[in-house]
């Protein structure tokens, strides 16, 4: 099977769950750029939104982005 290049593996997550944050890619994909694939899969064309998330985490509050494939919109 061909090796499939980082952003086309969090596109095709995006198709499949509609949502990845930063520690499924890195855990699911392998990806440890998130934000870089999102940043070249919208200038290709993708319809991707995101949104700030806040957690507690064990010492302190955790900021990070999740983001979105629009549904409805067939790509």
């Amino acid at each position: 099977m061909k090796n499939l290049s980082q952003d086309m593996a969090v596109l095709l997550w995006l198709k499949e769950n509609f949502t990845i944050n930063p520690v499924q890619a890195l855990t699911e994909l392998g990806v440890f750029r998130l934000a870089a694939c999102i940043c070249r899969l919208r200038k290709a064309g993708h319809p991707i939104s995101s949104i700030r998330v806040s957690k507690q985490g064990r010492f302190r509050k955790i900021n990070f982005a999740e983001y979105h494939l629009e549904q409805g919109v067939q790509l």
